[in-house]
């Protein structure tokens, strides 16, 4: 059944730019009552005046670091407290490293696991509570393509989407008795900060950069606002990544020499 977003109280976290900014406009466009949540407060404050001139829309903006679970627990508390509840959580907050696994150092694994899967169970364990209490939610987690295919130098980000598509669809059932929903979305390639500012220095020089395959920011957005009003179990953007997806279970091993392929994986002796 349909939703309409209007007066909804959502919770974007990674709100400051990308897909978290372009969200937020596409839901204050429909009439979302927003908080904006990031560790930029500045660029928070930036977004929250765009909203209220183009949209004219009130966004209560949050400044947290989302891997700390203190910080993550208050920001819950006080949305509930200044809007009265919390509707959708949108656990959008996320960090992509590019580097061989042997290269990449374990502090920045860490970080990206505790980025994209550890901040996610925080702001769960927070607002799963406040949802319960007034009798429902959503929460919509944003995944990956690479959710259900790893690739070359992305072991670390993949794992921690694969990761965070195992959560969502275990608390689907856990929590949906709690009549909270869930939602995981899985974009492929982007046109966002996240790949534009990547540090390819770890990279071999000929590894594609897909720059011409990237999507528009406000496809993902769109659809992110369709899942509130409907609130899809899993949502793919473009469409067919749900196809390739199961061709990427039934042929995994042609897979692997398709993807070696593209990217032109080979040996260090063949290398030198």
């Amino acid at each position: 059944m349909s939703t309409k977003p209007s007066s909804l109280v959502v919770l974007i976290t990674g709100a400051s730019a990308g897909i978290g900014a372009a969200t937020a406009h596409e839901l204050a466009r429909a009439g979302c009552r927003l908080a904006l949540a990031a560790r930029r407060k500045e660029r928070l404050e930036d977004l929250a005046r765009e909203l209220k001139q183009q949209h004219n829309t009130d966004a209560f903006v949050c400044a947290v670091d989302v891997q700390e679970p203190e910080q993550v627990r208050a920001m819950v508390e006080s949305v509930a407290r200044h809007f009265g509840r919390l509707d959708v959580l949108i656990n959008n907050a996320g960090v992509l490293r590019l580097a061989p696994l042997l290269a990449m150092p374990l502090a920045e694994m860490e970080h990206q696991m505790n980025t994209n899967f550890w901040a996610v169970i925080h702001s769960v364990r927070a607002a799963a509570p406040v949802m319960a209490r007034q009798g429902g939610g959503h929460i919509i987690n944003i995944a990956s393509a690479a959710s259900h295919r790893g690739l070359p130098y992305m072991a670390v980000y993949a794992a921690s989407k694969w990761a965070l598509t195992g959560l969502t669809e275990s608390l689907r059932v856990e929590l949906g008795v709690e009549n909270i929903c869930f939602t995981t979305v899985y974009p492929g390639v982007i046109d966002t900060d996240m790949p534009r500012n990547l540090d390819r220095s770890r990279l071999p020089a000929d590894y594609p950069d897909h720059r011409s395959s990237r999507l528009p920011v406000g496809r993902v957005a769109r659809a992110i606002v369709r899942a509130v009003c409907n609130k899809t179990v899993e949502v793919y953007v473009p469409w067919w990544l749900r196809y390739v997806s199961w061709l990427f279970a039934l042929c995994p091993g042609f897979f692997d020499r398709v993807i070696r392929w593209h990217y032109r994986i080979r040996s260090a002796a063949a290398r030198s």
